[in-house]
C-alpha cells in the first residue's frame, strides 16, 4: 500500500528518512573496528541474494516462455520471484520486472501492473525497458479513462520518443493531464499537437482548447475585462469542429463535440451580449443532443435579453413540463417569476415563487441534512454506493433529480467509473487465487496494496462528490433567495413603490409590443 500512498503524496509532504542500525540495540555502543577485524579486501562478498543470477536467468526463460504460452499467471510467479529474490540493479531482474508488468496488465491487474512499471518510468533512459513501457501504459490509460496515476507517468516521456502511430493520443491525453492539474499553457500545446489523422481526437483537443481560451480570457471572472483575443480564439477552435463535421466527417464522438461546440458558441455569444448570434447557435441543439435540455433553459435567458417574451416563456413552461420530471432546472422557474413580474402579471408572479418555494425549500434542507450527517469523505462514498442500488427510492422524486443533476459532474463521474474499475480488479484478483492456489499468497500481497489504494481513492471521490453537492446546496439558497426577492417587489408594485430602475425594466417590458400567456 506504501508505493499506493507515495504515489497519491500532495507536494509539500515530507518524507523522513529512517536509518536502520543493524546489530546495535539501544544504548550500545558501537565498536571501533581496527583494519585487521574487517576481513581481506580481497575476500568475494556474500550475496544477500537468495536467487543466484544463474536461477534468475532460468526463472527468466521459463516466465517467457509461459507468456508465449499464455499463461499469465504461472508467468507473473516466475517474474515475481526475480523481483524479489535476485539483484534488483542487475539486468535480470529489470528485464524481470518489465515482464511481471506485462504479465499483470495480459491479466487486467492494470493498477498492479501500473505500480511495476513506474520504477520502469522513474528509471528513465537508464532502464533498458524504458521505451518499451509507453505503449504499456497507454494501454492502461484508455481501460481506467485515463486515470491521473497513470496520465502522470506518461507526462513523464519525451514527446519526441513517442510511437508514430500513438503521437496524436499520447498528446491528448497528456493535455487531458495538464488540464486536469490547472497548467492551461501546457495542456494548450499538447492539444495544438494532436493532429486530424483521428478525427475523434481531433475534435476532442479543439473543444478543450476552446474552453481553454475561454478560462485564459477571464470571461467568468470579470466580464467586462474580458481578453477579446483569447475570445477570438475560443471560437475559433469551436468553429473548427463544426467545420469537420460539415466537410463530411462523421462518428458519435464527432457528433457528440459538434453539439457540444454548438452550445458553447451559444454560451459564448450570449456572455459577450451577442444575443441575435447566441440564438441562431442556440437553435442548431436538436432534440436528439444530450445537452438539448440546457440549449432550452439558457437560450430563454437570451430571448429574456432581447425582451422576447413568448419564445422564453414557452421554452420555460416545456422544462417544466410533466414529460421533463426527472430533470433539474430550478433558475427556470425564478427566470418565469421575472419575466411575469416585468410584464406588470403579479398574481401569477406570486403563484410561480410561492410554488417554487413549496417544491425546494423542503428539499433544500432535505439536502442539507443528507450532506451533514457524514463527516467522513469514505463514509460518504459508501452511502452513495448503497443509494445507488437501492435506487434513491426512500427520496422525492425532486430530492433524486438534484442528486443525480449534482452527481453528474464529469471529473466526479471519472472518480466514481475508476473505483468501480479498482473493484472489478479486485474481483479478478480473488477469482483467480481460487483457479489457481499456488499464486494465492503472490494475490494476495497485491490485493492488500490494492485495497489500500482504493480506499485512498474512494476518500477522494467522496470529498468530491461532497464539495459538488455543497456547490449545489449553495445555488439554491441564491435561487430561493432570488425568487424571495421578486415576491417582495411584487409587495411593492402593488404599494406603488418600486425602484427607479425596475421601472425602467417594466417600461422596456411594455415597449416591447408581445403578449404573454401562461
Amino acid at each position: 500500500m506504501s508505493r499506493y500512498i507515495a504515489r497519491l503524496a500532495l507536494p509539500g509532504i515530507i518524507l523522513v528518512a529512517m536509518i536502520l542500525f543493524t546489530g546495535v540495540s539501544h544504548g550500545q555502543e558501537v565498536m571501533d573496528l581496527a583494519p585487521e577485524d574487517m576481513g581481506s579486501v580481497d575476500e568475494e562478498p556474500e550475496s544477500s541474494y537468495s536467487l543466484s543470477s544463474a536461477q534468475a536467468e532460468t526463472l527468466l526463460a521459463d516466465g517467457r516462455r509461459l507468456i508465449a504460452d499464455e499463461e499469465y499467471l504461472s508467468a507473473a510467479l516466475r517474474f515475481d520471484d526475480i523481483v524479489e529474490n535476485a539483484d534488483p540493479e542487475g539486468p535480470t531482474s529489470k528485464e524481470a520486472r518489465y515482464n511481471l508488468g506485462v504479465a499483470l496488465l495480459e491479466l487486467e491487474l492494470h493498477q498492479s501492473a501500473l505500480l511495476q512499471f513506474e520504477p520502469i518510468v522513474e528509471a528513465g533512459d537508464d532502464h533498458p525497458k524504458y521505451r518499451q513501457t509507453l505503449p504499456s501504459l497507454l494501454r492502461i490509460a484508455r481501460a481506467t479513462d485515463a486515470d491521473t496515476s497513470v496520465l502522470s507517468r506518461i507526462e513523464d516521456y519525451s514527446p519526441d520518443i513517442y510511437p508514430p502511430d500513438f503521437q496524436d493520443e499520447l498528446h491528448f491525453l497528456v493535455g487531458q493531464y495538464y488540464f486536469g492539474e490547472g497548467n492551461l499553457d501546457a495542456a494548450l500545446m499538447r492539444f495544438n499537437e494532436v493532429s486530424k489523422k483521428d478525427s475523434d481526437l481531433f475534435v476532442r483537443a479543439r473543444y478543450l482548447s476552446g474552453v481553454i481560451h475561454v478560462q485564459l480570457s477571464k470571461l467568468q471572472v470579470e466580464p467586462e475585462k474580458a481578453d477579446a483575443e483569447q475570445l477570438k480564439l475560443a471560437a475559433k477552435a469551436f468553429k473548427a469542429i463544426l467545420r469537420e463535421q460539415r466537410g463530411g466527417l462523421s462518428s458519435d464522438t464527432v457528433d457528440r463535440v459538434s453539439a457540444m461546440a454548438t452550445l458553447a458558441l451559444g454560451r459564448l455569444f450570449f456572455s459577450t451580449r451577442q444575443y441575435a448570434v447566441a440564438v441562431r447557435y442556440y437553435d442548431q441543439v436538436t432534440q436528439d443532443d444530450d445537452d438539448w435540455l440546457d440549449s432550452l433553459f439558457e437560450v430563454s435567458w437570451v430571448y429574456f435579453q432581447l425582451k422576447n417574451y413568448p419564445r422564453a416563456l414557452g421554452n420555460l413552461h416545456t422544462l417544466n413540463s410533466p414529460f421533463f420530471t426527472d430533470q433539474y432546472f430550478p433558475e427556470s422557474r425564478v427566470l418565469q417569476a421575472l419575466i411575469l413580474f416585468y410584464n406588470c402579471r403579479y398574481d401569477e408572479a406570486d403563484d410561480i415563487v410561492q410554488s417554487f418555494v413549496q417544491d425546494y425549500y423542503p428539499l433544500m434542507t432535505e439536502l442539507k441534512g443528507q450532506i451533514e450527517q457524514f463527516e467522513d469523505p469514505n463514509a460518504f462514498y459508501r452511502w452513495l454506493a448503497r443509494l445507488s442500488k437501492r435506487g434513491a427510492s426512500e427520496f422525492s422524486g425532486r430530492f433524486t433529480k438534484i442528486f443525480n443533476a449534482a452527481l453528474a459532474d464529469k471529473k466526479l463521474r471519472r472518480k466514481f467509473f475508476f473505483v468501480t474499475t479498482l473493484n472489478k480488479e479486485l474481483a479478478r484478483m480473488r477469482d483467480a487465487a481460487k483457479e489457481q492456489p499456488a499464486a494465492e499468497p503472490f494475490l494476495a500481497n497485491l490485493e492488500a496494496e490494492l485495497t489500500g489504494y482504493r480506499g485512498l481513492v474512494i476518500g477522494e471521490a467522496g470529498a468530491l462528490a461532497q464539495a459538488r453537492l455543497q456547490r449545489v446546496l449553495r445555488e439554491l439558497k441564491q435561487h430561493l433567495a432570488g425568487a424571495l426577492k421578486i415576491k417582495g417587489e411584487t409587495l411593492k408594485a402593488r404599494r406603488g413603490v418600486l425602484a427607479a430602475s425596475v421601472r425602467q425594466e417594466q417600461a422596456a417590458a411594455a415597449s416591447a409590443g408581445t403578449s404573454i400567456f401562461v
